[in-house]
């Protein structure tokens, strides 16, 4: 596949995904947006001599990373960042510095991989009207590719350590593109990221943090109920035999905690070089994320709700944490000052007119006459 014809296929992708209920020229100026993107990094010294050749290539997977790797840097360009590549092309995807401090920033876009089953899950599965077994067997899958693509990264972030391309005084950041493991749907990775895991929470937040299923219990005086959290240290793995026809062995999920199994211990310890997991959705949709980022800053800050930035789950066991300044610039889609709280206020009122309409009462800020 040459490069127009990997053009031509976004351009497909996103008529199918817009192409009903949305004007032409928003499927076209999201498009215009991808080249952009695509014209902006390829010139950039991030762009390694294997970019344009595994961005074409057949191999999904090697063209949705490389797709993934273009668009984060136009995200960090966007929230102000000034993206570098590793010296000699052997270290983190993106360098960036902010408060003198250097961030790493290495991306992986799992897929489905070997397991058949969670294809078939997937075409069959009907948000409408799921089934609830097959629901939980897709999360429960799901989140298998996701540990196993952070399991790979914090393999690759040891030997960078190993080898002095990053240091403990570097804030470690793996960027979880689930790309692959959405439906072919529109607004993900505009609205919504990947479906959460069996508890709710996002898919990176049950691979480090252990969330299982959301139990309902009775409060102290036995008169309401509240939604409670469970947590596990393992979690099974899929049935179906290894590579060695055994059976596969169970697999830590609590990465960022303080497990007391012992095999969930170890990993967790060696994660802790580890500074958080930024979960994203980086895919063609982004094009339509700049549409409404754009809106957003320059007419309508109620754009601003539309566009979901990701999770970003910080290590509280890390050697190096990330700090509110840089958790704040790498969940920055949105380049707009920051609202007053009387501004909030309006823009909610605003909302709720819009959606409930013109009969709702708009409710007076505290304290005004």
């Amino acid at each position: 596949m040459n490069i127009e014809e990997l053009f031509q296929r976004w351009k497909a992708t996103l008529n199918r995904r817009y192409g009903e209920g949305f004007p032409a020229e928003f499927v076209e100026k999201a498009h215009e947006n991808l080249l952009a993107t695509y014209t902006s990094f390829d010139t950039s010294e991030c762009a390694d001599p294997q970019f344009l050749a595994e961005l074409c290539s057949g191999n999904s997977n090697k063209s949705a990373q490389r797709l993934g790797e273009m668009l984060l840097f136009e995200r960090l360009k966007h929230a102000g960042y000034d993206p570098k590549p590793s010296p000699g092309g052997w270290g983190p995807d993106f360098r960036v510095q902010q408060g003198g401090k250097q961030i790493c920033l290495e991306l992986i876009t799992p897929s489905t991989g070997d397991d058949v089953k969670i294809n078939e899950l997937f075409a069959s599965h009907d948000p409408l009207n799921p089934c609830p077994e097959a629901a939980t067997e897709l999360r429960q899958r799901t989140l298998l590719r996701i540990t196993g693509a952070i399991a790979e990264k914090l393999n690759k972030y040891e030997g960078y350590l190993r080898d002095g391309v990053v240091g403990l005084q570097d804030v470690l950041v793996i960027v979880l593109n689930d790309a692959l493991l959405c439906p072919d749907s529109f607004f993900y990775g505009v609205s919504h990221n990947a479906d959460g895991g069996v508890g709710g929470q996002s898919l990176a937040e049950h691979a480090v943090h252990g969330f299982g299923h959301s139990i309902w219990e009775s409060d102290s005086k036995g008169e309401s109920h509240v939604r409670k959290s469970t947590y596990r240290e393992l979690v099974d793995n899929r049935p179906e035999s290894g590579g060695g026809g055994g059976r596969r062995g169970p697999v830590p999920v609590s990465l960022f905690g303080n497990p007391a199994e012992p095999r969930a211990a170890d990993i967790a310890e060696r994660a802790s070089i580890i500074s958080a997991v930024l979960q994203v959705t980086l895919r063609e949709d982004y094009g339509v994320l700049m549409i409404l980022r754009d809106k957003a800053e320059t007419e309508e800050r109620l754009a601003e709700g539309l566009v979901r930035p990701g999770i970003l789950v910080t290590n509280p066991r890390a050697k190096k944490p990330v700090d509110f300044p840089s958790q704040r610039g790498l969940m920055r889609v949105v380049d707009a000052p920051p609202l007053t709280v009387k501004e909030l206020w309006d823009l909610n009122n605003r909302h709720l007119k819009m959606l409930l309409g013109e009969d709702y009462k708009e409710q007076q800020f505290p304290g005004a006459s």
